[in-house]
């Protein structure tokens, strides 16, 4: 059985490690057999990851994804080669993954703590799936405050009504809290994961943030903020306005 963290951010978007610093502690400080960098509205850091895994001697494997940012809240993206606009409608960004021949998890699904995919978003397109508009998972283990608050809640809807495969992600911003969570499924490479995705085979573990990575959290917490409501915002300005030009 393979393990996955499959929602990691860095320097590129609000994370506070860069790529780099993350391969070295995946493969020096955890036992995962697969990655995905998934930075807010970015895919820099995805693209180089999948430079840096082809250029190095990495024991584990990368997928190329982004965390981004749908009108009815985030959508957690896998296994894509160009990056996606942001608030575009969820029904639309969902097809345009799947065009590409990616996939889509709802992460910290119905989370009143950041913006996320709610309860309606999901059922409607639960009960309305068609051609390339479905999810292919749903993040039942998100070991962040804002995923420990509706728990049990999302667990519950997916276990009684949803049904989609289970997938678990430390949503990580800082090193330390990387791995806590983890996608588990047959295999241990990039292909087992996303086939196990399909046949819905994926297990979670992992544990919700102790009091002492809380703490770690709370010391780096302005720095994270600052990063993330001041440097991240500037640069998706930058680059629109470079676009226009």
């Amino acid at each position: 059985m393979g393990k996955a963290d499959i929602h990691i951010h860095t320097t590129h978007s609000d994370g506070m490690a860069s790529v780099r610093q993350v391969f070295e502690f995946v493969e020096n400080e955890t036992a995962l057999d697969l990655i995905a960098i998934t930075d807010h509205d970015m895919f820099d850091g995805a693209d180089e990851a999948r430079n840096l895994a082809a250029r190095g001697n990495y024991r584990f494997q990368v997928l190329t994804g982004m965390e981004v940012t749908t009108l009815e809240g985030h959508l957690l993206v896998l296994g894509i080669d160009q990056p996606l606009k942001s608030l575009m409608g969820l029904d639309k960004t969902i097809a345009q993954v799947h065009a590409q021949g990616g996939v889509v998890i709802a992460p910290h699904p119905m989370s009143w703590m950041i913006r996320s995919i709610g309860r309606n978003g999901l059922l409607r397109i639960h009960r309305h799936p068609h051609d390339e508009v479905y999810f292919d998972g749903f993040e039942t283990l998100n070991p962040s405050l804002a995923g420990w608050v509706v728990a049990q809640q999302a667990r519950e809807l997916n276990a009684r009504l949803l049904q989609l495969a289970e997938t678990g992600g430390s949503d990580s911003h800082v090193l330390p809290t990387i791995g806590t969570a983890a996608t588990v499924y047959p295999g241990t490479s990039a292909d087992d994961l996303l086939r196990a995705l399909k046949d819905k085979t994926t297990t979670v573990e992992g544990h919700y943030w102790t009091r002492e990575e809380m703490r770690y959290l709370a010391r780096i917490g302005p720095a994270q903020l600052f990063q993330s409501l001041v440097k991240l915002p500037v640069k998706h300005l930058r680059r629109n306005l470079g676009k226009r030009k």
